[in-house]
């Protein structure tokens, strides 16, 4: 593993390693090491961020290592005073490796191209593979294994939902359904095409909910309905209205459906409160497990 940008640069072996490892290493409860000892990592961060500059940070410190947090406006890159190739080499001077929060995936594809250290994707405007590692990492805690669950994702198809179709189509063991509208579906083709991403993504997009697939749910997932650094598209705000976790739509799930959110979350539109605060939420132990599964990414990577 040299880099950490897509789930899809991975086999189901890899992806596997690296999820069971991070649960046997919270389990161990391993909250200090020092296999990062002398070692730096920087945090670069054009989006705002609060779990992946939290979880990221502290799980360096954790590791033994130390790392520099720097905003797109700390430093020439966004003035276009310096290019991305000189930055990107200045920060190969004074670290063992980067994570990046980007506005566009280009950005991490031409990074990757140039950097002499490992380079992890914090988010980008396609993907967002550590958040992924996240979920299913607390899908596995919760129900034993992902072999025969059934995964349904509602609403915009967005940079969350994209590394979850990277992961499906690794074969995991699991089924996955997006409901979403058609509008929603277009957009998020259109992204794909223009990064030359060639996924199957028709057989598992629906623009009506399936009451038949609902019914053997047992992971309902959604995401906030307007991305950060994104034009909203106000047709597809108002179309998504059909799409939102209520209490009703749960409980056509499994009585054990388990409701996750990356978050930030907007109680009362794409999901209601009494979900994701109910008994079946799982989102503050999705949000813990971000420090755990990326402590393993950086066990691999540094």
């Amino acid at each position: 593993m040299k880099n950490f940008v897509d789930i899809k640069d991975f086999t189901a072996a890899e992806i596997n390693a690296v999820l069971n490892s991070a649960i046997e290493n919270k389990n161990h409860n391993l909250s200090s090491e020092e296999i990062l000892s002398g070692k730096n990592l920087i945090l670069f961060f054009e989006k705002n961020s609060t779990r992946t500059r939290l979880s990221f940070d502290l799980a360096v410190k954790q590791l033994g290592g130390s790392s520099i947090i720097l905003n797109g406006s700390d430093i020439h890159l966004s003035s276009g005073k310096e290019s991305l190739s000189d930055t990107i080499k200045t920060f190969g001077l004074y670290s063992e490796g980067v994570v990046m929060r980007v506005n566009n995936h280009q950005t991490i594809l031409e990074t990757i191209e140039v950097s002499s250290v490992p380079i992890i994707n914090g988010l980008s405007n396609l993907s967002h593979p550590c958040q992924c590692m996240a979920g299913l990492m607390t899908i596995i805690e919760e129900k034993g294994s992902l072999e025969n669950l059934n995964i349904i994702w509602f609403g915009p198809i967005t940079n969350v939902a994209h590394s979850w179709i990277e992961a499906h189509s690794k074969n995991l063991g699991f089924k996955f359904s997006i409901f979403s509208p058609d509008r929603s579906r277009d957009l998020y083709l259109s992204k794909t095409k223009k990064y030359k991403e060639n996924l199957n993504v028709e057989s598992i997009i629906h623009n009506q909910i399936n009451d038949e697939i609902l019914s053997a749910a047992d992971v309902i997932m959604t995401d906030t309905w307007q991305s950060m650094g994104e034009e909203t598209d106000e047709q597809v705000i108002k179309e998504l209205h059909d799409y939102r976790v209520t209490k009703s739509l749960m409980n056509k799930a499994k009585k054990d459906c388990m409701f996750m959110h990356c978050l930030p979350a907007n109680r009362g539109q794409e999901v209601e409160e009494a979900v994701i605060d109910g008994a079946n939420s799982r989102i503050w132990e999705e949000a813990s497990n971000r420090l755990h599964v990326q402590k393993q990414i950086l066990r691999i990577l540094i």
